[in-house]
Formats: C-alpha cells, structure tokens, sequence
C-alpha cells in the first residue's frame, strides 16, 4: 500500500485502530469470561452484598473508613455494579469525614434507604454547617439515626420538617458549660412529629420535659441539663412513657428541697412497667427523691451516682434504702452472687452481680458510663466534704447491713478502709463465699478475719472459702510468714484454703516453697523480686522473728497503687477519683483521600476541641 500520500496513511491508522479497538474487545471479553469461572464470581448478589456490608462504615464507629468500600468498587464490573446498586451498603454518613463533593455522591447512592448521619459542628466551619442544614432538610424524610456534637443551635432551630423514620436522636452540645447561650431542644423540632422515635440521647441540652418527641421512647439518657424540672413536671413526662426501657439521667433529676414533703412519704408514686435499666447521678437527695416516686417491678440493672453535701455522709444513708429496694426484687431469676467493694476517704462503691466471678476481671471503679447492662447493682458515693476517717466505712456497713448477700459466692475487695471488725460484724452473712480477691491494701484485714478463732455457738469463719486471689501483693518475707501461718489455722480449723493464686504478685522462690506446703494450688507468680531487696529474702524463721518497728515499715513500704494496668496508667487512675469531671481533648488526624466520583476524605479544621463527661465516682 502506497503510503506517501495523506489520505493513504489516514486510511491505515484508522484500520490499524479498528484492530487494536477489536483486540481490545476480544480481551476484555476473554477477561470477563475467565472472571466468570472463577469460584467467587458463582456467588449470588446476596452473598457478596452481606459480605460488602462487613465493610460498610458503621454508625458506632468513630474511626470510619469508607476507602475498604470504596476499593470494592474498584475490583471488577460485577462488584462494582452490586455496590452501587445496593443502597444501604451507603447510609452511614459522617460529615465530619467527607468533603461536600463526597457527601452528596453517597447521598445519590442512597437514593431512599435509610440514612445513619454523624456530624460533629464547631462554629469556625460554617460552610459545614451549611451543607449539613441543607442536606438534611432535604433528606430528613429518611434519616433513621442522626447524631450531632459541637455547637449547632442554629442547625436546629431550622429543622421545621416532619421525620417520619427517626428513630434515634443523639444531641450534644460540647461546649458547655463555658459558651452562652445554653443549648435547647426546640418546641417546634420536627414539627413535633417523630412517629418511630424510640432512643433520644441529650448531652448538656435543655429540653420541655412535654414535649412530644419524648412519647413512645424506649431508652432516654440526658445529661447535665441547665435546668431541672419540677418533681411533678417530671412524673408527669414519665407517666407518658409506660414503654421506657432504658433511663439514664445525670444532674436532671428533680431537686430536694425544704418544701418537699419528708422523702420517706411521697404523696404520689409513679410505676414503669417497662423499665429495666435505670442510671441516675447527682447529689445525694435528689437521687433519693427520685427513686422514693419510681416503682419498678422489672428493674434488672441499676446504677446510682451521688454525691454528698453533708460531712457526715447523712444524705448518703438517706438514699440507701432506696438503693436496697430496687438491688434486687422478684423479677430476678437468680440472687446477688458477686460483689466488689472499691474506695478510699471519699469514696465509697459497690458493685454486684447475680452470677458469680463476674468481679474478677474489675479493677478501675465502674463507671455510670462503663458499666455494662449486665450489671446488677452499681452504686458510688463521693463526698469531698466528709469530715473524719470512717463515713464510707459507715455507708458500706449500712449497705450490707441490708442487701441481700447471703448467696455471694465471689467477692473483691479493692479498698483499705475495711478493718477486721468491719469484717467479723459481716461474715455470717457471707457464709456461702467461695472466692475471695483482694488487692493489697485489703489483705490485711481480710487475713485477721480469718485468723480469729471460730464463734463458740457457730460454724467455722466463711466455712465455704477455698479460693484466695491476691492482686498487686509484694510477698516479702514477713508477709509470707503472715500468709502461711493464716493458711496453716484454716487447715486446722477443717476449712483449708484450695487455691492460692498470686499470678498477679511479686514473689521469691522461698516464699512460694512455703505457701505450696499450706495448699493443694499455688498458681504464680508471674514477678520475682529484685536480688538486692533484702525484704524479700530475709528468712528469719517467723513472724515472731520481727519487732514492731519492722513489722510496721514492711506493711507501708511495699504498698503499690491499685491498678492491673501499666505504671503509665495510674497518674490517670488517680486524676480520674480525685474529680467528677474528666478533661479530654479530642482532635481529627483524618488521613487525605480523593476518589473520583466518591468524594474525599478531608480535615475540615485542626481545631482541638473540649469534651467535659461526668464520671460516676
């Protein structure tokens, strides 16, 4: 072919491309049939779309990526053809991470599936605040979960519009208390109309406590709301929740007052019958007040945060009988069967469970906020006005005095307040303990408990007890002494102690050849002491061996902090029981990702903001 002339050469390239764009095909479809006979290509749409979902972004997860759903999209024409043809594979949302590029390709793939939207709003990035108002409004009709952080009074104040599928509202205002005006929940929100409304989470937002949306709730948590309602203002909003399940109220409750009638003689009770799961925080007798106007026939968890105005701890005690009513009812299956007590001077917490060993992984106080649902009963007093050594010890005597603890099996004790006749004027009631765990400033007195001799008309001392943990313990020479000398009575008095287990102590080879003479199981310990600590190898033949001045600097020179975890964790442990207020600082360190038709991830502001959360101790 002659190809000097222009119209020749044309001609080939253009015959040249018809080829290449015809081998090009024939690739692709060679491809597609190689794709098509392999095994996971065989799997139905269904399949592969409950697989896909695994890599949806999640409503509960605070470091969402949205690149692992992305990449699916990217794998072949199949995957990629499900992907965007399943809607709900894209209803999680979060403003915060996406660019407004991003965020409105994802709503187009949602098209009417229900939406999970997360925003977290600082006044510096309006345009946030601006797309996040618009899309919403436009898309509220759908939105199943919408969760807002930050400072957005304004977004809604906007919100005129019916949300027909809501069914969870998370609300909370990050910048309280150092910005005015508080936050407030409007009359108007949603018109009123919020039909499917189940969970409504508020966190320092005021909110009429007649408003519609709090009919038809199932679980209701607000917290630090600037203003409280009145005693009958709020039985009357709860009367109109007979469905509640879940109720959590932190500084909202009802205030005691002079003018109130005396709380052991409420002139009104209201019962919720659905209420399974109840946490209440604040001072002392506000939470008595509250409790004395609730019957709860099925109560399964409850967990009591006050704090105590007077230096003798008297609200405290006030409030106790309600806690023991609501500890344990009919409705439970089974009995209180594990307790932990933890606290110091000005402090004072229980927690128990109605199965055993549920305690032996707790050492951190629980929290209103990480105590799970399981729990039965956790109830923490703090008073920084309490005048004298000795007023938790009082509020713990008054508690066992009347729980019902006769079935406790487990026990930890994480306190050093406890002294042996503490002890002795409780240990009949826990004839059918089996398990005792202490840390080591409860040793001492749990060890005396059970050095004293057998009651001349009773059964031997905790006659069940056959395991002992022991956790941050340093066996120096002089305590194993103590421990083998105690183990040996209990053998002799018929009650022999089983299990030994110092897996969480320090210990010198010497000290566990003794205390493995005493019992069936030693287990541990996993720490040998230093060489040069004379303490620890200092093997005179007895405790009788020892004057006083030595045997009172071993006791208080070898106490470690109480904690399971790192020595970099107990700066924080302590900071955490020395306030009600804990100071965290989160920020955003997003990574930076453009897709082409998905948006991108981006760092709206490096701005650090302040989160206050109450704790419950």
């Amino acid at each position: 072919m002659d190809t000097s002339s222009t119209k020749s050469r044309d001609h080939l390239i253009q015959t040249i491309d018809n080829e290449m764009e015809s081998l090009e095909e024939h690739s692709h479809t060679s491809k597609c049939h190689h794709s098509a006979l392999v095994p996971i290509s065989c799997l139905p749409p269904e399949t592969l779309i409950a697989i896909f979902s695994f890599l949806s972004p999640s409503i509960s997860d605070e470091k969402v990526d949205y690149l692992p759903l992305i990449w699916v999209t990217h794998v072949c024409r199949q995957w990629r053809e499900i992907a965007l043809n399943y809607p709900n594979l894209w209803g999680y949302i979060n403003f915060t991470k996406l660019t407004p590029a991003g965020i409105t390709g994802i709503l187009a793939r949602t098209k009417m599936s229900p939406l999970y939207l997360k925003a977290r709003i600082t006044r510096r990035n309006k345009a946030l605040i601006d797309n996040f108002g618009r899309q919403l409004k436009t898309h509220l009709s759908h939105v199943r979960h919408l969760s807002i952080s930050g400072r957005f009074q304004a977004v809604l104040d906007r919100l005129l519009f019916p949300a027909p599928a809501l069914e969870t509202l998370s609300l909370s205002d990050t910048s309280f208390p150092f910005v005015s005006p508080f936050s407030v929940v409007p009359d108007w929100l949603f018109l009123g109309t919020a039909p499917k409304l189940k969970c409504l989470e508020l966190g320092s937002f005021d909110i009429n406590w007649k408003s519609p949306l709090l009919k038809g709730l199932r679980t209701l948590q607000v917290w630090n709301s600037i203003s409280t309602p009145t005693l009958e203002n709020w039985l009357d909003a709860l009367i109109e929740i007979p469905q509640l399940e879940t109720l959590i109220l932190h500084s909202v409750n009802p205030i005691f007052t002079i003018d109130n009638r005396p709380i052991s003689e409420p002139r009104r009770t209201l019962t919720l019958p659905s209420l399974t799961q109840f946490k209440i925080g604040g001072p002392a007798r506000d939470c008595a007040l509250a409790l004395a106007h609730l019957v709860l026939p099925v109560l399964t968890s409850l967990n009591v945060a006050a704090q105590s105005d007077d230096e003798d701890g008297e609200d405290i005690r006030q409030l106790i009988p309600y806690i023991v009513r609501n500890a344990h009812g009919p409705q439970d299956t089974a009995p209180l069967q594990s307790v932990l007590f933890s606290g110091n001077v000005m402090r004072a917490e229980i927690v128990a469970w109605t199965v055993p060993d549920a305690d032996v992984e707790v050492c951190e106080p629980i929290t209103m906020l990480s105590a799970p649902s399981s729990t039965r009963l956790v109830f923490s007093a703090t008073g920084f006005d309490w005048d004298r050594d000795g007023t938790e010890v009082t509020i713990f005597d008054a508690l066992l005095t009347h729980l019902p603890v006769n079935a406790i099996s487990t026990l930890t004790a994480q306190n050093h307040t406890f002294t042996k006749e503490f002890w002795l004027n409780h240990e009949p009631r826990l004839a059918m303990l089996k398990r005792a765990r202490l840390v080591h400033v409860a040793v001492t007195a749990f060890r005396e408990l059970l050095d004293e001799g057998d009651p001349p008309d009773g059964p031997s001392r905790l006659p069940r007890l056959t395991k002992l943990i022991l956790v941050n313990v340093s066996l120096t020479a002089l305590r194993t002494y103590y421990l083998r000398d105690t183990l040996i009575k209990r053998r002799k008095q018929g009650a022999p102690l089983e299990v030994l287990d110092l897996r969480a102590c320090t210990a010198a080879e010497r000290a566990i050849q003794l205390l493995a003479e005493t019992v069936e199981d030693l287990q541990g310990p996993a720490k040998m002491p230093e060489t040069g600590d004379p303490a620890f190898f200092d093997w005179r033949g007895g405790v009788d061996s020892f004057d006083e001045a030595e045997k009172y600097a071993d006791q208080h020179q070898y106490d470690n902090p109480c904690n399971d975890n790192t020595d970099d964790d107990e700066d924080e442990d302590e900071d955490e029981e020395d306030g009600d207020i804990m100071h965290d600082f989160d920020y955003d360190d997003d990574d930076d990702y453009d897709d082409d038709d998905d948006g991108s991830y981006s760092d709206d502001d490096d701005d650090y903001d302040t989160v206050y959360t109450y704790h419950g101790v």
